[in-house]
């Protein structure tokens, strides 16, 4: 997957400013697929020079001109051949699991402070998806209809979270119990 089909996406559902695509981004795509705000306008860019987002300018008293983007024809024909196209298999990379595999060479209350602060990652995130979710039990129903495949991967998403919470709580246990 590139920036460019997750910018294509959000713009399918909703037109917006690039500080909305970023924020957007944020809330939703940003959880499994980062990217920077410099990279999200640059690509903004080169989909306008590309001719797959248009833009309308819209004036703001004592500031500069806001651009509001929309996906043109090119750009969802572009979208929805690449939705057509095999996705890649999800590959983790991810440094605490490295840390945990050579973690016999480590000290063991160091590993548990490591654990501990990932679980607090994990549980803020697992909140701001359970947000999320309660907002979206509040859309119409033609809203609810348009961001029911969103809202699959806000699904997994929440079941991730679990997940890492479980597995820390496991290592946890792991760790105070067998190792020396």
């Amino acid at each position: 997957m590139s920036l460019k089909h997750a910018i294509l996406a959000m713009l399918d559902l909703e037109k917006g400013t690039g500080y909305d695509i970023v924020k957007r981004f944020n809330l939703s795509i940003g959880h499994f697929w980062s990217s920077s705000h410099q990279q999200v306008y640059k690509e903004l860019h080169k989909l306008h020079d590309d001719g797959m987002v248009e833009f309308e300018a819209v004036e703001q008293a004592g500031k500069p001109d806001k651009k509001v983007y929309y996906l043109t024809d090119a750009g969802l024909k572009a979208l929805k051949a690449w939705v057509r196209q095999p996705a890649r298999a999800f590959k983790i990379k991810e440094p605490l699991l490295v840390k945990l595999f050579a973690g016999r060479h480590g000290d063991k209350d160091e590993l548990l402070e490591e654990l501990a602060r990932h679980e607090q990652l994990h549980r803020e995130t697992a909140e701001q998806y359970s947000k999320l979710e309660s907002q979206m039990e509040h859309l119409s129903s033609r809203q609810r209809k348009k961001y029911l495949l969103p809202y699959m991967t806000l699904r997994l998403g929440i079941h991730f979270e679990k997940a890492w919470l479980t597995w820390l709580a496991e290592v946890r246990k792991v760790i105070r119990d067998e190792l020396d």
